[in-house]
């Protein structure tokens, strides 16, 4: 990478073209903070549940936020900063933005990190990384309000079955993010099974104990010490 694209891809122009996509995502997120709290009124959730409940969820984010944060750093050598920025704020994958712009190099036949990166790759790298994503935005924007008619009838018409499905969506989300780590087993692996036994430790020490901290903080602690573990082990050349 030359200092001209280093120049260019953080250049104040591309700041300013990033930050119209960022102030929508910011409304957006706005707009259903404040209808989630109309519809808790609404429902008779107490206001010491909603502020338990935003409190919760703020805490919880800190250690995917964390992780995302660390990991947008290589993301930002290759597109620069106002680039990964948008970009991680529409998605929140940087895993996903990261082999975007991988493909619009293989696509134009140059190497990440390279002098061949240039304005025509940069821009090649936005448009892939935009284009990709289009499906998911064109769902979401058709069908998020017609979720709870998908609910009822993949439940069958049996209420009781609906938080089940959530349980096995999400099951299957983290799932889908971790099992690859496992197979073929490197440094990754003890990272995902020493952060399981810790949240296995932590959910049954708070069966008991109850302490509302844990349920806050659980998910943070669990990551930060699967990386731990993770490093630790393959600096003791423990990875396979």
């Amino acid at each position: 990478m030359t200092a001209e694209y280093n120049q260019m891809a953080n250049s104040l122009l591309m700041w300013l073209a990033s930050a119209p996509g960022v102030l929508i995502v910011l409304y957006q997120s706005w707009l259903f903070f404040r209808r989630s709290k109309k519809d808790a009124q609404r429902m008779g959730i107490s206001d010491v549940q909603v502020k338990r409940a935003i409190r919760s969820a703020a805490v919880t984010s800190i250690g995917p936020c964390f992780v995302m944060l660390t990991a947008m750093l290589s993301l930002m050598l290759y597109v620069g900063a106002p680039l990964a920025w948008l970009r991680v704020d529409f998605i929140g994958s940087v895993s996903y933005e990261l082999q975007g712009a991988n493909f619009a190099a293989e696509g134009m036949g140059i190497e990440l990190g390279t002098e061949a990166m240039d304005a025509n790759y940069l821009a090649t790298a936005a448009i892939v990384m935009s284009a990709g994503c289009v499906g998911w935005v064109v769902f979401a924007a058709l069908f998020s309000d017609k979720m709870d008619k998908v609910n009822a009838v993949m439940a069958g018409g049996n209420a009781a079955l609906v938080p089940v499905l959530g349980t096995g969506a999400l099951i299957g989300v983290y799932s889908s993010m971790t099992v690859d780590k496992l197979y073929p087993f490197k440094n990754q692996g003890w990272a995902v099974l020493s952060a399981a036994a810790a949240m296995f430790v932590l959910q049954s020490y708070n069966k008991k104990a109850g302490r509302q901290w844990i349920k806050e903080w659980g998910l943070t602690i669990c990551m930060v010490f699967g990386m731990v573990v993770a490093t630790v082990t393959e600096s003791l050349g423990f990875a396979v």
